[in-house]
């Protein structure tokens, strides 16, 4: 307090102390937040880009339907009988519901690279999933490179790896992964440091502006007078001049351009957070925007996730021929005009057959198992080497086919 008095006038102070004549071993700049400090997910979640990003983008994957479907060769159908699907996609038999199940984990996912749920079983049957923040896991680790054992300390009780719905991401030992917040850590505390700094000065009432000084302070005298304003800005924040000791003065800045400013930064930062989180202001009105905004930020989730899901849920006996898939249809409808164009185009050209369409698109095949020769709706069978004109109804098998000289109607023009 003695410090603070001495620049509020109430102690005096010795003249020799109080400037010097040169700029050496001054620092004049007032104190700031460290920008290296890591911040919570707490705290960027309180810079609102961040929090509307993260909101946005798990939202999204969290309202995706999932489906089961089952493999047999190259039939494909889809399981919607399976009690699973119903603990994915309506009620978890926990306290939360299944949307709200899968956003609070895919907001794990994004922000800090893991995420985890709970499976309660009876027997091999899964008939609950509990979700599991982060921050009640403990991972118990062997550190071994092969042979390597992991299970999970949760409410201290010990859990294996199959007890558990767990997904990483941008993980180098299948364990731990890395998030958003250890990416760009430093990106997000210096907004996080810019909305503390608005909100704790401006919203006070604090005057912007500069100190002044008719003379070179010491150190000594520079580092109180840093002291002595941090008190007064957090304890007399509603002055509006003040005049300190030693002829130091406070000369107030427009604030309209100060907090102008704010408001760019603000912009800049919202900007940023969102090329972080993968997409720009054009993404939701441009189609093109949109589809990359689905491939390159959406599709990577999605399959991590997708991932941790068949390996949690499926009996190991059903990996093979059983696999879960979100329903990515009603967000790629955009696509699916451009991806079905495509395919048009590869049936006319005879580069692809209908079943081969229908077998990307996790449908069963129809047995048109043909390409069309463009020869008056002629079609080839090329499994069975077999051409059927409609025109005559006449199905011709290519392996009975005599080679014959050529010719007009085959003639034989030897005489």
């Amino acid at each position: 307090m003695n410090m603070i008095k001495n620049f509020f006038g109430t102690e005096k102070r010795s003249e020799d102390n109080a400037f010097i004549d040169t700029a050496e071993d001054i620092d004049l700049s007032l104190p700031s937040y460290d920008q290296n400090t890591r911040v919570t997910r707490q705290q960027a979640l309180s810079v609102p880009a961040v929090a509307s990003a993260l909101f946005l983008i798990s939202g999204i994957i969290a309202g995706i339907p999932i489906k089961l479907y089952r493999r047999e060769g190259k039939q494909i159908t889809e399981v919607s009988d399976d009690p699973r699907i119903k603990l994915l996609n309506v009620e978890t038999n926990a306290v939360l519901g299944a949307f709200e199940t899968k956003q609070s984990m895919l907001n794990d996912l994004i922000m800090e690279g893991s995420c985890y749920c709970y499976i309660g079983k009876n027997g091999n049957k899964a008939e609950s999933l509990q979700y599991v923040p982060n921050y009640r896991v403990a991972v118990i680790d062997n550190g071994r490179l092969i042979n390597r054992q992991v299970s999970y300390l949760i409410d201290g009780e010990r859990y294996d790896d199959f007890n558990l719905v767990r997904a990483v991401r941008n993980s180098t030992d299948g364990v731990r992964g890395r998030g958003l917040l250890d990416d760009n850590s430093m990106q997000i505390s210096s907004m996080y440091n810019a909305l503390v700094y608005e909100n704790g000065v401006i919203s006070k009432g604090v005057r912007k502006g500069f100190l002044k000084s008719e003379g070179r302070l010491t150190v000594k005298a520079l580092e109180a007078l840093k002291r002595a304003w941090r008190y007064m800005t957090s304890k007399l924040g509603q002055s509006d001049v003040i005049v300190l000791n030693k002829g130091i003065t406070f000369e107030s800045a427009d604030s309209t351009a100060v907090e102008n400013q704010l408001n760019e930064s603000k912009q800049t930062n919202a900007d940023l957070v969102y090329k972080l989180f993968g997409f720009t202001d054009k993404t939701f009105t441009d189609e093109k925007a949109f589809n990359i905004f689905i491939k390159t930020t959406i599709m990577p989730i999605v399959n991590c996730f997708t991932e941790s899901i068949n390996r949690a849920l499926l009996l190991e006996d059903e990996k093979g021929t059983y696999y879960f898939s979100l329903d990515m249809n009603d967000l790629q409808k955009a696509d699916m005009l451009t991806r079905f164009n495509a395919y048009k185009t590869a049936l006319d050209s005879n580069w692809i057959s209908a079943d081969e369409i229908r077998q990307r698109e996790d449908l069963s095949p129809m047995g048109i198992d043909f390409v069309s020769m463009n020869l008056a709706n002629v079609f080839y069978y090329p499994k069975d080497k077999k051409v059927y004109t409609p025109n005559t109804g006449i199905l011709s098998d290519l392996n009975d086919l005599k080679p014959q000289k050529g010719g007009e109607n085959n003639e034989d023009r030897s005489t």
